[in-house]
């Protein structure tokens, strides 16, 4: 009777153990989709549908956010798409908000705060899978492969062209929550809010340097090219 008891036990940690493995990725699934995008609801197994993991408002959509240690470009796309979606949504009822807010003014500062991390967020990601068709340097022995470098070289400097508007964004929210003179519970967020209106966080000098560094690799490698024999 009692070894009855742990067969069933075992039975039902290994159903639920193999429902959790294979909805692992649900929340990723709704974004693949090119042309048309299917309901939300349809993707998510049944055992899952509940209050907590059915994004609705910014905040469901920031808290998917997730950055593995390891972490490839399908992640990087799959994290800029989850928080593109969060900015085309609504907020979630103050009360119900990341951190506690007293009064209309912290509400609508914490709001500001969100935008401003979460284009910061998303420029970030730009930036990381760019970095991954960039090449640190170009050396002589590069030279036979040259045509495929500058290809790379070119998807890497449309990506960081796709962050700046993000940056953009990012230093309008961080101006804009600044003309609101009170500290809410963000600190970390404040903190970084503060060191953008300061200039000492300043991503379009950066992201412009990887810019003119990546053309320039790309000038070295088409002497490669034009000194080579067709």
């Amino acid at each position: 009777m009692k070894s009855g008891k742990i067969i069933s036990l075992t039975l039902i940690i290994f159903i639920v153990i193999s429902s959790a493995v294979s909805a692992e990725d649900y929340q990723y699934q709704y974004f693949s989709q090119k042309d048309e995008y299917v309901p939300f609801s349809d993707y998510i197994p049944r055992v899952r549908l509940h209050y907590y993991t059915v994004p609705h408002y910014l905040e469901d959509y920031y808290l998917l956010f997730g950055m593995k240690l390891y972490y490839d470009e399908s992640s990087l796309r799959k994290n800029i798409e989850m928080l593109k979606t969060s900015l085309n949504v609504k907020f979630r009822h103050p009360s119900q908000a990341l951190v506690e807010v007293d009064t209309e003014q912290e509400y609508l500062k914490y709001r500001k705060l969100m935008f401003m991390h979460i284009n910061i967020m998303i420029m970030r990601n730009y930036l990381k899978v760019g970095s991954k068709y960039d090449k640190i340097k170009v050396r002589f022995h590069d030279a036979p492969f040259a045509k495929e470098i500058i290809e790379s070289l070119d998807i890497a400097i449309g990506l960081y062209r796709q962050a700046l508007p993000y940056w953009e964004e990012a230093k309008k929210h961080a101006e804009g929550a600044s003309e609101i003179k009170i500290t809410t519970r963000m600190s970390n967020i404040e903190s970084e809010r503060y060191r953008i209106v300061r200039g000492e966080l300043d991503f379009n000098k950066i992201i412009n340097n990887h810019i003119t560094s990546s053309e320039k690799k790309k000038r070295e490698l088409q002497k490669y090219l034009a000194s080579s024999p067709q």
